[in-house]
């Protein structure tokens, strides 16, 4: 999964690079130019931004967000941040006691996505009749973990917007550059061709670099959108096991079920 991420967050950062590189050189610099460091800054610019036009720098951007975002959710959205397998055995086995002030002494100790749902549950229950508390206290866990599930989104979302923004800016890059050429061809231009590639390959170039930065965007989303999934998912199960333990009650569906192989074996 990290190196995955790490994959797809260095091609978003050389993707305009990528798509500017792949025109036509430019001609050489001086000698005197190409040992100047000032002149070698300037050289990689001119190289990789500047023929994207006007929208090389938004793109630029875009491009940067979207590897801060691959980078920032690679290191929030994973199990040992949200669902750390120790706070889990630990709470485990508090529930098997039923002791609800050492669960929620674990849960003010190591907050995370997983302990923060747990907690409010944890105080809806009714230590006389801990069976009748189990709908107050699913209802608060959803509840909370709905709040700390949008949390974490909001992050992964940046990598949508970047994913809608990018081919956007692109396309108006490509209406700007149009624009241009049909402007050369109403002064005259139509006898300097050279003039008119100019303009074309600017409209292409950005779409190309938009498109280009969208597409690990967008599947760095779904990566991420599918790794959260997963883990409210499994987190939802450990749930329902601690309530259980907690009130005292149990799946009657799982207990059939766990019977009926016994049976058909004798």
């Amino acid at each position: 999964m990290k190196k995955l991420t790490a994959i797809l967050a260095l091609a978003a950062l050389l993707l305009p690079i990528g798509v500017a590189l792949a025109q036509d050189p430019p001609p050489p610099a001086p000698p005197a130019a190409a040992d100047s460091p000032s002149g070698e800054k300037q050289s990689l610019w001119k190289r990789y931004i500047v023929p994207l036009g006007w929208c090389g720098y938004p793109l630029a951007l875009c491009s940067i967000g979207v590897v801060t975002m691959i980078i920032l959710n690679t290191r929030m959205v994973t199990r040992k941040n949200l669902m750390p397998a120790g706070a889990v055995v630990s709470l485990r086995s508090a529930a098997d006691q039923r002791d609800v002030g050492q669960m929620y002494s674990l849960c003010r100790a190591t907050p995370n996505l997983f302990t923060k749902g747990l907690m409010p549950g944890l105080r809806k229950i009714n230590p006389e009749d801990p069976a009748a508390s189990k709908p107050d206290m699913e209802g608060a866990i959803a509840e909370a973990v709905g709040r700390e599930e949008a949390q974490v989104s909001f992050w992964i979302n940046f990598l949508s917007l970047f994913a809608s923004i990018s081919p956007m800016v692109g396309l108006l890059g490509t209406v700007s550059g149009m624009i241009g050429a049909f402007g050369k061809i109403g002064s005259g231009g139509m006898g300097k061709p050279e003039l008119l590639a100019e303009y074309i390959k600017e409209a292409l170039f950005t779409t190309a670099a938009g498109l280009m930065i969208a597409i690990p965007a967008i599947f760095a989303f779904f990566i991420f959108r599918n790794n959260l999934s997963r883990i409210i998912r499994d987190a939802e199960g450990e749930y329902s096991a601690l309530i259980d333990a907690l009130t005292g009650t149990t799946n009657l569906f799982a207990e059939s079920e766990a019977a009926a192989p016994a049976e058909s074996e004798s």
